[in-house]
């Protein structure tokens, strides 16, 4: 059990000797040796920093597949939802609105609460964006990705510019707000007309880069576009 959890080199020492990430390693040790049926953990990661959390989420996955346990994760972490799961039961106010697996709960949420919790979506007014998608959707509202968003510099310079999707809508006519670095995307607000945009983009290189105040023409692939209804 030590080997399956990683902790071989640490059998002789006392819990005050072991780092956060080794204790969780020793309690979820403790609840498989007894050969449960079912595993009920919740949110064992919450506590530990961003690179032990990520370690053991990897470590758990495979020891599910290891041992072909059934394991039930209680957590708020979209992502470790998303890695950790076959399928995901999302719940609001002790309700099951939405249940799937991850990419059907991602790409395609039932409504407001789903969006906002499954990803950084913008819920637009659907009447607001018709400047951005045309005729699609009249009334209600729509969720958009930020990746299905693409950004087209004015000039059209091919450096900084995006390639459209086949089924972009019209666009519309923006300036860059802000801009931040999320390691290997850039998110850049965009505020177009009513509208206040999120567009991820791929953090390529320098030369890639917009810069805050800069005229672009902002599109959004139609087939991506989520109607949630009024």
């Amino acid at each position: 059990m030590l080997r399956l959890v990683e902790l071989e080199a640490h059998a002789d020492k006392y819990p005050h000797q072991l780092s956060g990430g080794q204790c969780q390693r020793v309690a979820l040790a403790r609840a498989l040796v007894v050969e449960p049926q079912i595993l009920l953990m919740d949110e064992p990661l919450s506590a530990l920093d961003a690179r032990i959390r990520r370690h053991l989420r990897d470590q758990i996955r495979d020891i599910q597949k290891t041992l072909g346990l059934t394991t039930l994760f209680v957590t708020h972490d979209q992502e470790e939802a998303m890695m950790l799961s076959d399928r995901i039961f999302l719940m609001h106010q002790g309700r099951i609105l939405q249940q799937g697996d991850a990419e059907q709960l991602y790409t395609r949420p039932v409504g407001r609460h789903a969006a906002g919790f499954m990803g950084h979506y913008n819920l637009l007014d659907a009447r607001q964006a018709r400047p951005l998608l045309g005729r699609h959707g009249e009334q209600g509202q729509v969720a958009l990705r930020p990746e299905a968003l693409y950004l087209v510099a004015q000039g059209r310079d091919p450096v900084k510019s995006a390639e459209l999707p086949p089924n972009a809508g019209p666009g519309c006519h923006g300036i860059i707000r802000r801009r931040r670095l999320l390691g290997n995307v850039v998110r850049y607000e965009v505020a177009c007309g009513e509208l206040l945009l999120n567009v991820d983009v791929l953090n390529r290189s320098a030369r890639h880069l917009l810069d805050d105040q800069d005229r672009v023409v902002v599109h959004a692939d139609l087939d991506e576009v989520q109607e949630l209804g009024a």
